[in-house]
């Protein structure tokens, strides 16, 4: 198969936009590598608490926000509305439903 030259620069200025893809929609890689380690410890964290957390609070909304803040509310509008108040960044906020009678998944 013959690769044709407009094929050849498409795929050599992907390679090349790659990175400046990445800066454009994400911002600096080494920002946005600590940002995603971040919220992979709130999302840990939230695992670690999740069981104590539907004990206390059954059938309520719980999130970690980026400063580590839990919040605990009845619904998602009210949570909306906290993010509102604390102007949380979107994406930021792990949230899980506190659900006491989970729908177990079969795979």
């Amino acid at each position: 198969m013959t690769t044709t030259r407009k094929q050849s620069m498409e795929t050599s200025e992907t390679s090349l936009d790659v990175e400046a893809w990445i800066e454009q929609h994400l911002g600096d890689p080494a920002d946005f590598l600590e940002e995603s380690r971040e919220y992979m410890e709130r999302l840990k964290r939230m695992e670690s608490m999740v069981a104590g957390l539907t004990e206390q609070y059954p059938n309520q909304w719980a999130a970690l926000t980026e400063s580590g803040e839990l919040l605990i509310v009845p619904t998602l509008a009210d949570l909306r509305a906290k993010f509102e108040e604390l102007d949380t960044r979107p994406g930021t906020n792990v949230i899980e439903y506190l659900d006491t009678d989970p729908t177990p998944w079969l795979l």
